[in-house]
């Protein structure tokens, strides 16, 4: 049976519980007054003055309703791709990790990138990690997926974003991002190679 038509329920049910409370979790903080949402977002000056918690909680803000449900579209587009790959307790973890190490990236490789919220970079990073898994399992879906996404990331820093996007997520689209999330995904490989090579041993032989 192909890896992708088989879904099991446990995890069906796992992940879409997980991505209803996440989903929960971005909209009361889209609610949250601008002062309080300051406070999250992704900003240089304050990250590099010790407030680390912003490379986290940039990823759960939102400019606006359609900038979340765009990226809860994406995110659970991946989950339908790549599930097989991860546990459903940790695919969260892994997106948020990813979301990290995106912002992470973007403080050393993009400083001129001052201000950042959503889930693009992370999503970019998860695209790129599930293919690279996808090639590791002989898919060669994955090739494909690697390369759309080059290409994609190549476009826009070549042309810059799409506008229209930007208007209906009434924010400039930060492709630089993007493009630390190409880098993310690939620095996150060989952890998840490393985690599914030390679940391979674990497993009884007969």
């Amino acid at each position: 049976m192909p890896a992708r038509s088989f879904y099991p329920a446990y995890f069906k049910s796992a992940a879409l519980i997980g991505i209803a409370l996440f989903a929960l979790l971005c909209l009361l903080l889209l609610s949250l007054p601008d002062h309080w949402q300051q406070t999250l977002n992704y900003q240089i000056n304050p990250v590099r003055q010790g407030q680390l918690w912003r490379l986290l909680t940039a990823n759960l803000l939102h400019t606006n309703l359609w900038h979340l449900l765009l990226n809860l579209a994406g995110l659970s587009l991946l989950l339908l791709l790549h599930q097989q790959h991860f546990q459903s307790r940790l695919y969260l973890l892994w997106l948020l990790v990813a979301g990290v190490l995106t912002n992470a990236l973007l403080l050393l490789l993009f400083p001129e990138l001052d201000l950042l919220v959503g889930l693009s970079g992370a999503l970019h990073a998860m695209v790129v990690l599930g293919a690279l898994a996808d090639i590791c399992q002989k898919d060669k879906t994955g090739w494909l997926l690697v390369a759309l996404v080059l290409a994609k990331v190549s476009y826009e820093q070549l042309f810059g974003p799409d506008p229209e996007l930007s208007q209906l997520i009434a924010a400039q689209v930060a492709v630089d991002a993007h493009l630390a999330g190409v880098f993310a995904g690939a620095l996150l490989f060989p952890v998840w190679w490393l985690r599914k090579k030390g679940r391979s041993n674990d497993l009884p032989s007969s």
